[in-house]
């Protein structure tokens, strides 16, 4: 990735005041983005391999937004997942798929009150092929790979080692800042 949209994520996260959690969890930072806009943040877990939906997806109301994340996809994946629909909020897209959410069996949401709409499909091409999509994998990436070079260093396991005490001071002394700085 270039590093001057890298700067420009980073900027994004900074103005907004978005923290990375210790240890990294996307739920835990998707609720903090949510505090810092003074808007909630629902995540629904379901299986979308079985209707016609991406395995992604964020709904905006005039009061709220939901996340639909695939509940078959591996954990790595859903974490990406919701990492990529939360930045598509972080950056404030506009989108423009159009979804039916009660034949998705979202019947929590009416219809009516549905602002905005973004889908994360499969496959290149129709995942990043507009600049509201790039963006938002250059911004999950982004995060992806912020905490993972803050993440606490793993421990070995054998208790009494004197690696592990050593290990777990400095990981508590580079995983104290998770600010955007």
């Amino acid at each position: 990735m270039e590093a001057r949209p890298v700067r420009r994520y980073e900027q994004r996260l900074r103005e907004l005041a978005i923290t990375i959690p210790t240890p990294f969890d996307a739920r835990a930072f998707c609720a903090h983005v949510a505090e810092q806009r003074g808007r909630p943040i629902t995540v629904i877990m379901m299986d979308t391999s079985e209707v016609s939906a991406p395995c992604g997806l964020w709904l905006s109301t005039n009061k709220a937004d939901y996340v639909v994340v695939d509940s078959t996809a591996p954990p790595v994946l859903r974490d990406h997942i919701l990492l990529h629909e939360t930045a598509h909020i972080i950056c404030n897209h506009k989108g423009l798929l159009q979804v039916d959410a009660k034949l998705m069996g979202l019947d929590i949401i009416d219809p009516a009150v549905v602002e905005r709409v973004l889908g994360r499909n499969s496959g290149y091409a129709k995942r990043y092929g507009t600049a509201e999509e790039r963006e938002a994998e250059g911004l999950a990436s982004v995060i992806t790979e912020f905490a993972a070079r803050r993440s606490p260093v793993p421990r070995p396991t054998k208790p009494g080692n004197d690696t592990a005490a050593v290990l777990d001071r400095f990981s508590s002394a580079l995983a104290g800042d998770r600010r955007w700085l």
